[in-house]
């Protein structure tokens, strides 16, 4: 390998490095391209199937919570947008409705791709991207939709790329032959001449001086004529200066793997505070390059904070009445424009008669310990009860909180298992939900009632972390705990105040003020909606006979019937007595409205049995259409459907009766309603 490098031209040796390095660079600058663009194209496809999918998957919240087949496959075919897809599955514990695309074939994920998949959100095989896109429709239930995507646009983006980079290769050849070219006729073929005329006056014996044919008037002319002169003067200091070089050298190689080994600054400084050496270390701590460094002033190139107190213990460290011994300052860094904590030891240089002063960037260390007594201070005066355990479980630390919220004192619990303070039949209900999470997500949230010391029960808001060193990868538990009584209480009271205490319906404040609600996004929706007054026929009788306790039980089956009626986004609830109201949003189909009053009325209609006794009841029902722009209130609206339902019981009760028709499209009116 030597002797073939040695066997090389001139030209040979300065192109091929040239060549090579563009080369390198080159093929550097495409595999980094190519990566990157590979990863942001994957990354893009990624996003935007999960961003369709949750689309897709919030209009699929009814399909799924109501068992609809037919409806969820018709929402599934909403992914024909996305040409790639290949097949989607809809399950929620069981397969509910799929959809395929038959223009792609579909290649099925092994076990562990499918389970790879679910765990990461998505898995790349070779030909098919799949994807897991979980779906949250109710309290503690989730489904998911299963997507294959293919990848053959991604493989033509592939094919593309590295067509791209073929170009810029053949580009690349050209633009290095033109290199060469040029430094044979710039370089290599003067200095040819100049290195055979040379070799000709070495190799002459009668030592006669010789001109060489280089026909240039540069430095290459003006070497070939001085080569002999210099050729004799050399020859007999050349012994000399190679045994001086050679000691040199040594002494040299040794100070400098000295110097390089220490990762402080080093700056030699004159009794007038001038830097007359530094080492490269200097960049790494104060920001300045070793050769801008040199010849200036070391208060200027400090920047100290207090410059003029500074100045002061800088004048006794030069007069040598004293020393700098891990000295602390701030600086100000203005090449990155930061402030940087330095820790400064002095030591002078008696036969010099200057000072040697070593630098250390201690900023990160300054910055950690004052982040640690920042953290304690946040841990001792946290209002949350925080708990850091072991990864096994063992407490190790608590806060002054946790004292005060669960009753135990911090020594009566550190070096215990935490099992020591929950209620183990509580805990095994949501204990492979928490380490579920925190595998996967090393978070956890929830509600969870504690129990404490003084054997009463607390809710708490927990949010379970699981921290791990980068370094060592041993892992801690942090819990911390928020009470939530105060919220509770507020709950329990606003829910008073908005619901009937009896059905556990929303009263008449809550209607009126949901009533009112709607009126105000008409003004933007422009959407239609109907209110559905219902009346108990025979209900007095009931009281009349059994007694009020009887007709409360009859009031609280009618409650939980309605409720059953009606879609999610509408809402019923109890005027007073016997007397409801149901709400039905956007409604733009009579018939719907029909049905769903006559559902009504078949379960009123239903026999209850209560305590052994048959009891049959039925309804009057009254709509009335809210249109947009008719500038109604909510006393109007429920006047007016209260009126269609005395009319319903005047024509024989258990009917249905409407106000007024439904019209697609309403005018605006600019009069007051009667």
């Amino acid at each position: 390998m030597r002797h073939w490098i040695n066997s090389l031209s001139l030209g040979q040796r300065m192109s091929l490095p040239i060549m090579g390095f563009i080369l390198l660079v080159f093929l550097s600058f495409q595999v980094v391209t190519y990566q990157t663009f590979i990863k942001k194209e994957r990354a893009n496809l990624v996003s935007r199937i999960e961003i369709l999918a949750q689309g897709v998957g919030m209009n699929l919240t009814a399909a799924i919570l109501f068992d609809d087949r037919i409806a969820a496959q018709e929402i599934l075919s909403s992914f024909k947008a996305e040409a790639s897809i290949s097949l989607v599955e809809l399950n929620d514990g069981s397969l509910l409705a799929k959809y395929i695309n038959d223009d792609i074939d579909y290649i099925r994920p092994t076990e562990q791709q499918r389970i790879i998949a679910k765990q990461q959100g998505a898995y790349f095989g070779n030909y098919m991207l799949y994807l897991e896109v979980p779906i949250a429709y109710a309290t503690n239930s989730e489904a998911s939709l299963f997507i294959a995507v293919s990848l053959e646009h991604l493989h033509q983006l592939q094919i593309t790329q590295l067509q791209y980079s073929l170009f810029l290769f053949l580009l690349y050849l050209i633009v290095c032959g033109y290199i060469v070219n040029r430094l044979q006729a710039w370089v290599t073929k003067p200095i040819a001449e100049l290195n055979k005329a040379m070799r000709s006056i070495v190799h002459d014996d009668t030592k006669q001086y010789f001109t060489p044919t280089v026909t240039t008037n540069d430095e290459l002319g003006e070497l070939a004529s001085c080569f002999n002169e210099m050729q004799l003067k050399l020859q007999e200091r050349d012994k000399k200066i190679r045994l001086t070089l050679h000691q040199f050298s040594q002494e040299k190689v040794f100070a400098d793997e000295v110097v390089a080994t220490v990762q402080h600054a080093l700056l030699v400084i004159d009794k007038s505070a001038t830097i007359t050496l530094a080492n490269d270390a200097c960049f790494d701590v104060l920001g300045v390059p070793q050769r801008s460094a040199i010849k200036q002033n070391f208060v200027t190139l400090l920047h100290p904070q207090q410059p003029e107190r500074f100045k002061q213990q800088l004048e006794l460290v030069l007069s040598n009445k004293q020393h700098f011994n891990h000295y602390v300052i701030k600086c100000h860094c203005s090449n990155t424009n930061t402030e940087r904590t330095l820790n400064i030891v002095s030591r002078p240089l008696y036969h010099q008669k200057k000072f040697l002063f070593a630098i250390e960037d201690i900023t990160k260390q300054h910055l950690a310990q004052k982040q640690q007594r920042l953290a304690a201070n946040v841990f001792d005066s946290s209002q949350d009860a925080i708990i850091v355990m072991t990864q096994s479980g063992i407490i190790e630390m608590v806060n002054p909180a946790f004292e005060n919220l669960i009753g135990f004192e911090h020594n009566e619990v550190i070096g215990k298992h935490f099992h020591s303070l929950v209620d183990m039949a509580s805990y095994r209900l949501i204990e492979n939900h928490v380490r579920q999470h925190l595998n996967t997500r090393n978070l956890w949230q929830g509600e969870y009632h504690q129990l404490r010391r003084d054997g009463s029960t607390i809710p708490l808001l927990l949010r379970v972390h699981r921290l791990t060193d980068p370094q060592s990868r041993e892992s801690q538990v942090a819990i911390v705990a928020s009470d939530l009584r105060f919220i509770k209480e507020n709950e329990r009271l606003e829910r008073l105040a908005s619901h009937d205490s009896l059905t556990n319906l929303p009263n008449r404040s809550k209607l009126h003020s949901h009533i009112q609600n709607l009126l105000g996004q008409q003004q933007t929706t422009q959407t239609i909606f109907a209110v559905l007054f219902i009346d108990l026929d025979g209900f007095k009788d009931i009281n009349d006979t059994y007694g009020h306790d009887v007709g409360d039980s009859v009031l609280k089956i009618v409650a939980a019937r309605m409720s059953r009626t009606i879609r999610q986004a509408d809402i019923v609830g109890r005027l007073s007595g016997d007397e409801f109201i149901t709400v039905l949003n956007h409604v733009a189909d009579s018939s719907k409205v029909e049905q769903t009053s006559e559902r009504i009325l078949l379960k009123l209609q239903q026999p209850m049995s209560l305590d052994e006794k048959i009891i049959n009841l039925g309804a009057s029902i009254g709509c009335y259409y809210v249109h947009p722009g008719e500038y109604q209130n909510v006393d109007d609206i429920l006047r007016r459907a209260d009126k269609a339902m005395y009319e319903a019981k005047r024509t024989g009760k258990g009917k249905v009766v409407i106000f007024n028709p439904l019209t697609t499209v309403c005018p605006i009116k600019t009069k007051q309603p009667r």
